[in-house]
């Protein structure tokens, strides 16, 4: 378990800059283009460039985590699952997004431990680690990530989506559909559950009664709440958060605004039943919400799908709500800092105590 946790915060060491350089371009772009009116094709192509950096972040991830344990041999693997994962061979299949990354990383780093422990032939052994390995490696996690776990992780996709469309039939369970769509998003950050969310918002886009709109305005919660949060509460609880997640405040907050959680993964890596399950509570009361009082929204990411909101005032206001349920009770319970960050030192904490 030790060397999964290492691992894992290896892969968040690597992943974090180009998190912070994809978010932080994201944001400036989009408030350039929207809030200023800047027009100029540098801007929409730089915006585009950041948005095929931040889908390089799974792989990247993988081949991390795979490094960490199976040293430079498994990082083409890891790369290549954390591609797949991202980027599905079948049209069957779905994106697992960073969980597919993290398993695609675990898959090659524990292959490449496995294939080392051949023995090959002295002739050939001087090409194990730098042809065999990686090449061996990459083949079984480029079809184990493309067939049996994309398939599997299409079928759940389409089992989830048509559980959403039944209760989006249903006006008695609209609030409970606002709730999860919310904490859908806010549970992994960009992965698959998060997709499935958007898949269903996109699915319902064109109902006669609105209902995509409304599906819409559900999920800003879960889109903007996450990483404001986190990043409030490492200002307010300094103590309770490690010295680069202090540092990395501002950008979490600043990606939040702009409807990107990935900036709080590094956080929730850390510290995964706190960070997740307070944005979880924070978020699907604030998707409840939306649903409830009918808020309404044809935009997309962040700040910029406010002014097109049926009640803007309303819509923000629930946000705020989000970010302050979140923002408290991750203040409340997480545990503080003993030792100063390093970076990938601290253990993932799994036990949860109020201090």
């Amino acid at each position: 378990m030790k060397k999964i946790q290492k691992a894992l915060m290896t892969g968040v060491s690597y992943m974090l800059p180009f998190i912070v350089v994809a978010g932080l371009t994201i944001a400036i772009t989009g408030i350039l283009s929207t809030y200023f009116g800047v027009k100029l094709d540098v801007v929409t192509k730089l915006n585009g460039f950041a948005w095929t950096v931040m889908g390089f972040i799974p792989p990247i991830f993988g081949a991390y985590v795979a490094y960490s344990i199976g040293d430079k041999p498994a990082i083409a693997p890891g790369f290549i699952g954390g591609w797949i994962a991202a980027n599905p061979i079948l049209e069957s299949t779905k994106a697992s997004g960073f969980l597919g990354g993290l398993l695609a990383g675990l898959l090659a780093g524990y292959l490449i431990e496995l294939l080392k422990r051949i023995p090959f032939p002295d002739i050939i052994d001087s090409l194990k680690s730098t042809i065999i390995l990686p090449l061996v490696s990459s083949l079984v996690v480029y079809f184990a990530m493309a067939y049996p776990i994309g398939i599997v992780i299409g079928l759940l996709y389409s089992l989830i989506i048509n559980g959403l469309l039944a209760m989006a039939a249903n006006t008695a369970t609209a609030i409970l559909l606002g709730a999860i769509i919310s904490a859908m998003i806010a549970f992994d950050m960009g992965g698959p559950l998060g997709k499935i969310a958007i898949t269903f918002i996109f699915a319902v886009w064109s109902n006669p009664d609105g209902l995509g709109f409304l599906a819409n305005a559900a999920a800003f919660p879960g889109c903007m709440a996450p990483a404001i949060s986190v990043g409030l509460a490492a200002l307010i609880a300094p103590a309770k958060f490690t010295e680069s997640e202090r540092k990395s405040a501002p950008t979490a907050i600043c990606t939040g605004l702009v409807g990107i959680s990935e900036a709080t993964l590094p956080y929730a890596f850390r510290d995964p039943i706190r960070v997740i399950g307070c944005n979880i509570i924070g978020c699907s009361i604030g998707g409840a919400l939306m649903m409830l009082l009918k808020m309404s929204t044809p935009g997309v990411s962040g700040l910029v799908g406010v002014p097109p909101a049926n009640h803007p005032l309303t819509f923000m206001l629930i946000i705020a709500v989000s970010v302050a349920i979140s923002t408290t009770l991750m203040v409340i319970v997480k545990k503080p800092v003993l030792s100063t960050d390093s970076g990938t030192e601290d253990d993932v904490n799994i036990d949860f105590t109020i201090s």
